[in-house]
């Protein structure tokens, strides 16, 4: 085992021996029980004065530097303002926002004028200029806004310092709400127009490409003036007629149930399926066109509206509410005299913002595409006719040559709704918004008794015979009639493509189809078997004309055309 090399050291207290390891200078401090008490061995040190050599010559060589930024630089030594911008979106009533100057210099600063106002824009809350702002002082003034003005505002509001300045840049459109009702004796038209870029083979295949992020939106309606309103009418066009206008979408009106008073910053209503949105606009309405406000929303929920303003009057129960949109008149109305009081016009209205929609697609797909499998309206009359791709050459002097490159008759089917409720409304233009206008396809039956079965289709089968009608002649392979529809009375809605036919007698047919059938079919079962055709819109407008408001009927009608993409 190792041996450790040590020494024990003893405590200087009642020990009998001199530690050599514990220094005795400690005993040195006064007042203190240290062993062996005894006197420094440190000598005294004489005290001397000192002597001052000042000044001491530096050295005079010059040292290039760099002067670096600091926070200090950064934030004193200048004029701030907060905001330094005002997005006002629209204005339809007086606005007023706080703006806070501060003098960041060390020393004070003379505000010698505020430049930048015109007419419908003041400010307020301090001393008109000049005056001086002391050293590192802050103040604030009122910025309003009033609805009357020009239209378009965009303007740099200067506080004028001499040496240096603070720029305020204001942007809004003024509005004024069109508060005069519609005369619902006639109907309210809304047109949705797209744009679509198409590129079309000379056999039938297309490039389809959307040209705007939104359609444009018209709305046409009815008034029926008199008196003060029609007075009230006539001027407005004359000294607004150019300018922007907050419209009440009209079909989406409704009336209020309880009343709000002025000061409230929620209206309780019904939002569903309206186009209520967040930092839109909302317009209440009075019984005259004298009584109106326009309300800027902050948020929408289920059951009311959150505003950004105050409301500014009282409106009780049975107000009417609708969503707005700016617009500006189309063209300049055409009043009609009745008489001395009454007069009645047609105003057209373009929508000035895009107006965005939740898209609709219908569930039901087949190869890929939607199917719309809502039968039409066919109240009135509806219109099947077909194009082709011909061309044609005539030296005038001989007989015409034609020729039909696609080979393809392109079907043209007019489709008429009438839809009922706020749901259907929505649905229906949410379809169209899908589509894109002219871009989207979709399958779209002809909903008539195109085949008649003739004989039981048995279960796993994949033939069906039909009565005899050209089919096989004429219509095998070709666009818009290798698909069919088959409608059952038990509700049941079966999709087949058609891959071969033949002439079984004079009096049948009998056709393949791609798919085989689960069950039995009895002829009896059948409602109808329709072609279906691929589809577009014939043209990039969608007109709806509102009998009524959201909660009753509108109409519309379209015409499909037929597209080769599969």
């Amino acid at each position: 085992m190792a041996n450790l090399n040590f020494w024990l050291t003893q405590s200087p207290k009642n020990a009998t021996v001199l530690n050599p390891y514990v220094s005795s200078d400690l005993d040195g401090f006064s007042d203190e029980q240290w062993w062996p008490p005894h006197a420094s061995i440190v000598s005294d040190t004489t005290v001397s004065t000192l002597t001052t050599h000042y000044p001491v010559e530096a050295n005079v060589r010059v040292i290039q530097y760099i002067k670096t930024q600091s926070y200090f630089d950064d934030y004193y030594n200048r004029i701030h303002i907060s905001p330094s911008t005002l997005e006002l979106g629209n204005v339809a009533s007086e606005q007023v926002s706080t703006v806070n100057l501060w003098n960041a210099y060390l020393v004070p600063k003379t505000l010698q004028s505020i430049d930048g106002l015109q007419e419908g824009l003041n400010v307020s809350s301090q001393p008109t200029p000049p005056f001086i702002f002391s050293a590192l002082q802050e103040r604030a003034w009122d910025v309003s806004i009033l609805p009357d003005g020009p239209s378009a505002i965009d303007v740099d509001l200067t506080w004028n310092f001499g040496s240096d300045s603070a720029v305020l840049n204001i942007t809004g459109t003024r509005i004024v709400a069109f508060g005069w009702l519609v005369d619902w004796t006639g109907s309210v038209k809304e047109t949705y127009t797209w744009l679509t870029d198409i590129l079309q083979s000379v056999t039938g295949y297309e490039q389809r490409r959307s040209l705007r992020l939104a359609p444009r939106i018209n709305y046409e309606a009815d008034l029926l003036l008199y008196d003060k309103e029609r007075q009230f009418f006539d001027l407005a066009m004359i000294g607004w007629g150019a300018k922007t206008f907050a419209v009440p979408v009209w079909p989406q009106q409704q009336w209020l149930k309880t009343a709000h008073a002025i000061g409230a910053l929620t209206i309780y209503c019904d939002t569903t399926y309206r186009n209520f949105r967040a930092n839109r606009l909302a317009v209440l309405r009075g019984e005259t066109a004298f009584q109106n406000e326009t309300v800027e929303i902050e948020s929408v929920l289920a059951d009311r509206l959150i505003l950004k303003r105050a409301l500014q009057n009282n409106w009780p129960a049975g107000t009417c509410l609708s969503p707005a949109v700016t617009a500006q008149l189309n063209s300049y109305p055409q009043l009609t005299k009745r008489n001395d009081r009454m007069m009645r016009t047609t105003v057209s209205l373009d929508v000035t913002e895009p107006v965005d929609h939740d898209e609709y697609i219908p569930s039901i797909t087949y190869r890929n595409y939607p199917v719309f499998a809502i039968a039409p309206n066919e109240t009135n009359d509806l219109t099947h006719s077909h194009e082709r791709l011909l061309q044609e050459l005539d030296s005038s002097t001989g007989l015409k040559l034609r020729n039909d490159p696609a080979k393809a008759a392109f079907g043209l089917y007019q489709y008429a709704w009438l839809t009922y409720g706020r749901l259907e409304q929505y649905q229906l233009k949410g379809l169209f918004h899908a589509l894109r206008g002219s871009q989207k396809a979709i399958w779209l039956p002809t909903f008539s008794d195109d085949l008649t079965l003739t004989a039981i289709i048995t279960a796993n089968s994949q033939y069906m015979d039909i009565a005899y009608c050209g089919f096989t002649r004429f219509a095998l392979g070709q666009l818009g009639r290798q698909d069919i529809q088959i409608t059952l009375k038990n509700s049941d809605v079966l999709y087949r493509r058609i891959t071969a036919a033949t002439e079984v007698s004079s009096t049948t047919e009998r056709l393949a189809v791609d798919g085989s059938f689960t069950a039995r079919i009895n002829p009896a079962d059948v409602i109808r078997i329709s072609f279906m055709s691929l589809c577009r819109l014939s043209n990039d407008i969608l007109s709806i004309e509102h009998i009524n408001d959201s909660d009753g009927n509108a109409k519309a009608s379209v015409t499909f055309r037929g597209v080769r993409e599969s």
